[in-house]
This record gives C-alpha cells, sequence and structure tokens, in this order.
C-alpha cells in the first residue's frame, strides 16, 4: 500500500481553526476536479509513490502535532488513505 505524494513539507497552518499553528503538510497528488481557483495545479498529475512507513517517517522528522492532508484531490487515494489517516493518528496525539 501506497499514496501518490506531491509532497511533505512543515509551514503555519494558513487557514481554518488551527489558524497560525504549526503543522505538517502532506499534499497528495492527483486531482479529477481541476478548480479554476486552484492554486497548487501542479498536484494535478505526478507525484512519487510513497510507502506508508517512508511517509510515516518523513512526518515524523518535524516537530509537530498537527497533520494537514491536502491535495489534488485526497479522496482519489481514499483506499490507502483511510488506514494510513489511522495509523497517524498515533503520532499526533
Amino acid at each position: 500500500m501506497g499514496l501518490l505524494v506531491s509532497e511533505i513539507f512543515f509551514s503555519v497552518q494558513g487557514e481554518g481553526p488551527g489558524i497560525g499553528k504549526p503543522a505538517v503538510f502532506l499534499r497528495l497528488s492527483g486531482c479529477n476536479l481541476k478548480c479554476a481557483w486552484c492554486d497548487t495545479k501542479y498536484t494535478w498529475h505526478g507525484g512519487k509513490m510513497m510507502t506508508e512507513p517512508t511517509v510515516l517517517k518523513e512526518i515524523k522528522r518535524y516537530p509537530c502535532k498537527r497533520l494537514v492532508v491536502t491535495g489534488g484531490e485526497p479522496l482519489l487515494q481514499q483506499d490507502n488513505l483511510m488506514p494510513f489517516a489511522e495509523e497517524a493518528e498515533g503520532l499526533f496525539r
């Protein structure tokens, strides 16, 4: 099992209830929506297939307890994303 990943990075949450808080961003690749207002069109195609252990290892590198999964369209990978999210949940308690 794996996820098609565009990038993993550490930044500050820019919207929602977590605004201003540090977060690890897991940006997935692939999108079938192609919204006109999209600011990450580079995620529509490409990416790198990464195993769950590899993604978890990368996420653990950052001093943070908040994970944001974004895309592309993350639900295109829901069969692999949901088990990953359950596993990753233990890192962020």
